[in-house]
This record gives structure tokens, sequence and C-alpha cells, in this order.
């Protein structure tokens, strides 16, 4: 696996989403999954081997740069002093769904062979992720994590975690819109309606008359989805994996949209605040009609 190829993969892919530092982003990225739990000195030191002209400011701006793109998601620390991070507390987003999203762009960038090789590595730096974060990308198994993250960081989650489910579920999403469902991220949601799961989402935006169409023809009732003006629930923001996986979420009303915009608490295998949010979403989502 040779890093500097891994770097220069997404490199290409944060220019295509436009990152102004997208070199010194995909430094910081790779090296805060490499080198987790870790300080900022010590990902600096570990990014200077891959490109010794690395200046700190640099850094930090390229960290920067993945919070307000929502590829990093930073780590509130309000559950005790045992949660496992470093003086760096990020969350970096599943490596393997961001090339997925853009592996048609890549393809157009680089030869086949070329691609095969890159995807290979990124293959091992995912490796190395799943290694630090685990199945869900929070860095732990059980309990509950706190985050100030943007939407972006939220749906790769929620992709890394469809594409991992082999079991028949249904996952209910109180959202802004319906990106989730847009043609890049379709073979994620895909599968798990393959397999017989369903999806329920509650949006608050009423302009996407033809999206929901497209959608009621293609899966019928597998994917319902609700519009609920805003007022009626506020700025919350919910995803429920049945009983596993829980995001609750408060939307910030800042004047400024370029960089983060919520703060959530995931709960994992926690039943009663899974109990409690569920019965929260069903309350919603009974007293409306479907979209």
């Amino acid at each position: 696996m040779k890093l500097t190829s891994v770097v220069q993969t997404f490199e290409s892919i944060f220019d295509e989403m436009g990152i102004d530092v997208s070199h010194e982003a995909s430094l910081y990225y790779v090296a805060s999954i490499c080198h987790t739990p870790a300080s900022f000195t010590e990902i600096y030191r570990e990014s200077r081997r891959i490109r010794k002209t690395i200046s700190e400011r640099a850094l930090r701006n390229g960290r920067n740069a993945l919070l307000d793109t929502g590829l990093l998601a930073q780590v509130l620390f309000v559950h005790g002093p045992d949660t496992r991070f470093g003086t760096e507390p990020y969350l970096p987003v599943n490596p393997m769904i961001v090339v997925g999203v853009y592996t048609e762009y890549l393809k157009d960038v680089y030869s086949d062979e070329d691609f095969s090789i890159r995807n290979r590595d990124v293959g091992g730096v995912y490796r190395i992720w799943l290694e630090n974060f685990g199945r869900y990308g929070i860095g732990i198994e059980r309990g509950s994590i706190t985050l100030y993250h943007g939407d972006t960081w939220v749906m790769y989650n929620l992709l890394g975690i469809m594409g991992d489910i082999s079991e028949t579920t249904t996952i209910s999403m109180m959202l802004g819109g319906i990106g989730i469902f847009k043609d890049a991220y379709k073979e994620y949601y895909s599968h798990i309606i393959q397999q017989g799961s369903k999806i329920r989402a509650i949006i608050d935006r009423n302009d996407e008359a033809e999206d929901l169409k497209r959608l009621k023809m293609e899966y019928g009732d597998k994917i319902e989805v609700k519009y609920i003006p805003r007022e009626h629930y506020g700025t919350c923001r919910q995803i429920l994996f049945d009983h596993d996986w829980v995001l609750d979420g408060k939307e910030l009303l800042l004047s400024d949209r370029s960089g983060p915009s919520c703060i959530s608490t995931i709960y994992l295998r926690e039943a009663d605040s899974t109990a409690l949010l569920r019965n929260n979403f069903e309350d919603i989502w009974k007293n409306h009609s479907p979209r």
C-alpha cells in the first residue's frame, strides 16, 4: 500500500468536490485514519513523511476544510473521560464510501490499471479505518458519543452502515431533504431494499416532487416519504436503525452555511434511549399523511 498514491487519489476527489486546499486536506484525511488516537503534532509528523514541505498551518487548513465539507466530524467530550481519542478528536468518513461515490469520476481521471491499483491501496486504508473506528465509524461499540458535524458526514456514515446491513430492517430518517436518494448513492440503499428492508423518511422541503415521484415508481412502498413542515418538529434531526444505532441531532440555525450545521448524539446499543427516540419519531410519523 502506497500512502502517496492514496493521498493523490483523495486529492483528486477533494479537488472535484471544490476543496481549495485539496492536497492538504487529503494529507490530513489519510494521516488521521492511519494514526489514531493521536495529537495534531503526531499527525503533522506523519504527514511530513509523505510531503516534507507541508506546514502546520497548511495542515490545519486542510483539517478545517474537511470539517467544513462534512468529511470529518468533531467529537464533543460530554460523556466522560474514557472515550478513546487523542487530542485530535475527529472522525473521518469511511474512505471506501467516498471512493465509491466518486468511482466514475476517478475512472475518467486514471487508466483502468491505475484505478485498480489505487482502489486496492484505498482498500488497505479502509481496513485501517475499520480497525480504528469500527463498523459504525464512531470509535465505540456501545454507548453514546456527541458530535459537531455537517450533513455530508451523516450521509456518508449512513451509506456505510447501509452497505454493511445483511438482515431485514427498517430505517427511519428525519432529514431536511432527500439528498440521500441521489443516483450517486443508489447502490447503497438499493442493496438493503433488495433484501426486503424499508426506508421511511420525513423531510421538511416541498420542492422535490419529481424526485419523490421517481422513488415511488421505482421502489413502491419500500421507500415512504412524508413532507412535514419544519414548524411541526423544529430543527430536530433523527435517524434510527432498529435497536442498534440511533442519531438524535439538532440543526444549528446559522447565517453562514459553509461549515458544520448540526450537533448530534449517536446512541449505539442503548435500548432505553432508542425506545424513547423511536416513540418520538412514531408520534410525528403517524400524525401526517404520506407525500
